[in-house]
C-alpha cells in the first residue's frame, strides 16, 4: 500500500508540474514508463538476476516488431538483466518493477535496436521515434534460483522425452512399421525410386513438415510450388538429426523420423523460448529425384 502511495505521490507531484502527462513516469536517466498494474508489495530485481516476462515490442503507430505470445512456444521469455548499457536505458525501467507489475517503457528507436537488438533502425522507423515495450513480470530469480529450477527441470525433461519418443516408436511398431534407430534419431523409410544415395555435399530438393508430438507444426511446405534445397553436411543448412537422416537415404525416397532434442534446434532457440526444450521433433520427408 505504501509503494502505490508514493507512485501517487509522484503523480501528483508531476500533475502540478506539468498536467499533459501525469499517469507517465521517469527513471534518473530520463526513461519514460507507464504502468498499467501495480503490486503493493514483491521481489525487486537486482543485476545478474532472471526475469520471466510476457513482452511485446511495437510502433507507437501499433505495428508489432516483437511478441513473446507470438514467438515462443509459452509465451513467455526469460531476460538476463545486466547492467545498465546506457543512461536511460531499460534496466532503469527494471529497477522500478516489482514481481507482477505491468508496465510500458517508451524509448528511443535508436537506443533500442542498435544497443539492445543489436541491428540498425528500420527504414520505415524513425531513429528519434519511440518504441514501446509492453510487459508483465511474472517471475524474478536469482542466479542461484535460476540455475537450481533449470537442472531439476532438465532431469525430469529428458526423463519425459525418453519416454515420449518410447511411445512414439511403440505407436509405430503397433502401427505396421519397420523402425530403425541410426546416430541418435529413429527412421520409418519407404521404398525408393533411385539407387542414387545421398551423400556430403550432395545438393538435395526436399519436401517436409515439421511437427511436435501433440501434432503442432512448426514448418511444412508440402504444398509448396517448389521444394527446399539443401547442401548435405554444410553447417547451418539443416538440423542435425534432418542431416544424419538423408544421409541414410536416397534421392527419390520418403521417410519419416524422430529427432531427439538434442539433434534438434540450437541451444540458444530454445533458450530464447522460441522452441521448447526436451521435446522430440517429427519430420515427414520427400526427397526429389
Amino acid at each position: 500500500m505504501f509503494r502505490i502511495f508514493l507512485i501517487l505521490l509522484g503523480a501528483i507531484i508531476i500533475c502540478s508540474c506539468d498536467s499533459t502527462t501525469p499517469e507517465y513516469y521517469y527513471t534518473k536517466g530520463n526513461l519514460k514508463y507507464k504502468y498499467h498494474d501495480i503490486v503493493e508489495d514483491g521481489k525487486i530485481p537486482a543485476i545478474g538476476d532472471y526475469l520471466t516476462v510476457y513482452i511485446d515490442y511495437r510502433t507507437v503507430d501499433g505495428k508489432i516488431i516483437y511478441s513473446s505470445v507470438q514467438s515462443t512456444y509459452n509465451n513467455k521469455q526469460t531476460i538476463h538483466l545486466g547492467k545498465p548499457s546506457i543512461e536511460g536505458g531499460i534496466e532503469e525501467g527494471f529497477a522500478q518493477l516489482m514481481e507482477g507489475d505491468s508496465v510500458t517503457f517508451y524509448i528511443e528507436a535508436n537506443k533500442f535496436f542498435k544497443h539492445y537488438l543489436n541491428q540498425s533502425v528500420p527504414a520505415e522507423i524513425k531513429d528519434d521515434e519511440e518504441v514501446l515495450i509492453t510487459l508483465r513480470l511474472l517471475k524474478i530469480e536469482s542466479p542461484n534460483e535460476y540455475e537450481v529450477r533449470i537442472g531439476e527441470e532438465e532431469k525430469v525433461c529428458e526423463l519425459n522425452e525418453f519416454m515420449e519418443i518410447d511411445s512414439i516408436v511403440n505407436n509405430w511398431k503397433a502401427d505396421g512399421d519397420s523402425v530403425f534407430e541410426v546416430g541418435g534419431i529413429y527412421m520409418v523409410k519407404e521404398i525408393p525410386s533411385t539407387l542414387d544415395t545421398i551423400k556430403y555435399g550432395h545438393v538435395v530438393s526436399v519436401f517436409y513438415k515439421g511437427y511436435y508430438s501433440n501434432g503442432k507444426e512448426f514448418y511444412n511446405n508440402l504444398e509448396a510450388e517448389h521444394a527446399d534445397d539443401f547442401k548435405v553436411g554444410v553447417e547451418g543448412q539443416t538440423i542435425e538429426g534432418m542431416k544424419i537422416a538423408m544421409l541414410h537415404m536416397n534421392k527419390g525416397q520418403k521417410a519419416k523420423i524422430i529427432v531427439p532434442s538434442y539433434l534438434g534446434f540450437s541451444e540458444q532457440a530454445v533458450n530464447s523460448g522460441q522452441v521448447p526444450s526436451c521435446t522430440p521433433l517429427i519430420f515427414e520427408l520427400e526427397i526429389q529425384p
